[in-house]
């Protein structure tokens, strides 16, 4: 057996992007996703589409078609994720924006 470094660094890499969209793609094909799991991995997803490191524009395109194909086939999961999504924004927030009030 030829065990080259490389190949073990290519197998150990960390996923990039575009690995974990892959990966939601086949979990959902596969009616193996919840909608807590589904929430998890867009929450990376989408966390690392906006951070710097990230500027992959297939992976914004496969992303985009990711999420419609989520409202097209399950749209009660993708209003499940926007749900949790918002409500978890909403308790990160300041109190004073919440209220409107600036204190």
């Amino acid at each position: 057996m030829n065990s080259s470094p490389s190949l073990y660094r290519k197998f150990f890499r960390p996923p990039s992007t575009a690995d974990k969209l892959n990966l939601f793609q086949l979990l959902f094909e596969s009616s193996e996703i919840s909608p807590d799991l589904a929430l998890a991995l867009l929450k990376v997803i989408h966390r690392e589409l906006s951070s710097e490191q990230s500027r992959e524009r297939s992976a914004y395109k496969q992303y985009a078609e990711t999420i419609e194909t989520l409202r097209f086939h399950r749209s009660d999961m993708l209003w499940h994720v926007v749900d949790a999504w918002n409500a978890g924004r909403a308790a990160r927030d300041p109190e004073w924006l919440t209220d409107g009030i600036i204190k």
